[in-house]
């Protein structure tokens, strides 16, 4: 979203062109604080269809990835797919895709530079938290030096790096508290604390009355117990399906894992979904992981 905002200001303001972005969900409310935010809209808040030239989409390895949004793209609209994911399916009339970028953020800070964009505070901000985001507060393997420079460039710009932080990661509801709290209270090591479970029943939020979009980033407390190469959110979408959302630290690939189960993302953030009950599905995550992990093992010096 942070790269749909910076986007749309530039071609709105700057451009002169009129845009649209929709999202399949609603805004969660931890985004609220960016400029524009209000603008995002749902596929089911458009009166009618409006009549684009050219759909632009981010972060998406896939045109899957959309969801019910792909149902108002009319055939032979031109796609222009920009994504920094390993594994792209190509699926745009223009590709730009750089698996080397930490964060797409990093992509569009680089287009609106190369066409010599005034990145405002607001465009800054939005990059920022796109940035925040997709390298985990900057802690993510991927993150290098270009995603450092770009950050401070972002920073002289007019980005807030604090409020991003407290914002994304320090605004939990009361409601939410409690919930996460609850999750975290069962939390499930497995392989001698080398892999963590995170559970999400359907009960547990209707009891909490927590929406699923306000519970983005709660994977990643499972990497906050000291050994654990591997974690997982499981949320379960139904008796027999469950989404899994993997983490890993190192060089555990969880983009490989993910693909097993007809999912992807990227070699330290993945996601799939399981056609099978919660319980069932976290002890076939567990030998699946086996031999990836396995394969990651400092080897012994003889």
């Amino acid at each position: 979203m942070g790269c749909q905002l910076a986007f749309y200001e530039y071609w709105t303001r700057q451009r002169r062109r009129r845009a649209d972005i929709v999202n399949q969900g609603p805004v969660p409310r931890k985004y609220r604080f960016l400029s524009h935010s209000g603008v995002v809209r749902e596929p089911g808040a458009l009166k009618r269809r409006p009549r684009w030239d050219a759909a632009i989409i981010f972060e998406c390895s896939s045109l899957d990835r959309i969801g019910t949004v792909s149902e108002l793209l009319p055939d032979g609209l031109p796609v222009i797919n920009i994504d920094h994911h390993q594994h792209n399916s190509r699926y745009g009339a223009v590709n730009v895709l750089d698996p080397t970028a930490a964060a797409c953020g990093e992509m569009v800070f680089d287009m609106l530079r190369h066409w010599k964009a005034t990145i405002t505070p607001s465009m800054a901000q939005s990059l920022a938290t796109a940035l925040v985001t997709d390298t985990g507060r900057f802690g993510h393997p991927c993150t290098n030096l270009r995603t450092m420079v770009i950050a401070a460039e972002l920073v002289k710009r007019g980005a807030d790096l604090p409020r991003v932080t407290a914002a994304v990661y320090q605004s939990y509801s009361p409601a939410e508290f409690r919930l996460v709290h609850h999750i975290l209270g069962r939390a499930d090591l497995r392989a001698d604390s080398r892999i963590c479970f995170l559970a999400l029943r359907t009960a547990d939020r209707r009891r909490y009355q927590v929406p699923m979009h306000e519970l983005e980033g709660l994977v990643d407390h499972t990497l906050s117990v000291a050994g654990v190469q591997v974690g997982a959110l499981l949320r379960e979408l139904g008796p027999k399906r469950t989404k899994a959302s993997l983490r890993s630290c190192g060089t555990v690939d969880v983009a490989a894992l993910a693909r097993r189960f007809g999912g992807g993302g990227h070699r330290n953030a993945a996601g799939c979904i399981i056609e099978l009950p919660l319980a069932k599905a976290a002890d076939t995550l567990e030998r699946a992981i086996g031999p990836l992990r396995d394969n990651h093992r400092p080897k012994s010096k003889s």
